[in-house]
C-alpha cells in the first residue's frame, strides 16, 4: 500500500467534441513550484506529480494520457464542461507524461502535469 494516497482527482478527457470527467479516489497529489534562470531572468512553473495506486484503478476507469487534464478534487455537482474555458475555474493541470509502474513492488501509475 502506498503512503499518502488519500486525495481525489478528476480526470478530464476530451475527444475533440465532448468532455468526460472521471473521479479517481485514493491517489497522491504533490504540487511543486519549479524556478530556473533563463536569459530574461527567473522563470516559474508549477508542476504536479500524481501517483495512482493499482488498487485505485477500477476495471472501467480510464488511465490518464498526455493531453488530458487533472483537477485536484471533485467537480461541483451539475458542472457542465463544453469548452476549454469551462475548465479554467478548477485550475486544471495538463498531463505531460504518464508512466505505468504496475509491475513493481509498489504498483502504480505515475502522472506528471503542468
Amino acid at each position: 500500500m502506498m503512503l499518502a494516497c488519500d486525495d481525489t482527482i478528476t480526470l478530464v478527457k476530451c475527444d475533440g467534441e465532448t468532455y468526460t470527467a472521471t473521479v479517481i479516489d485514493g491517489v497522491s497529489w504533490y504540487d511543486k513550484t519549479q524556478v530556473k534562470v533563463e536569459g530574461t531572468g527567473l522563470v516559474f512553473s508549477n508542476a504536479v506529480k500524481v501517483r495512482i495506486p493499482a488498487s485505485a484503478i477500477a476495471v472501467n476507469v480510464p488511465l490518464p494520457e498526455v493531453g488530458d487534464h487533472l483537477i485536484h478534487g471533485l467537480l461541483p455537482v451539475g458542472t457542465v464542461l463544453e469548452r476549454p474555458a469551462d475548465l479554467a475555474p478548477f485550475h486544471p493541470r495538463k498531463v505531460m507524461a504518464v508512466a505505468d509502474n504496475r509491475r513493481g513492488g509498489l504498483p502504480h501509475v505515475a502522472v506528471v502535469g503542468q
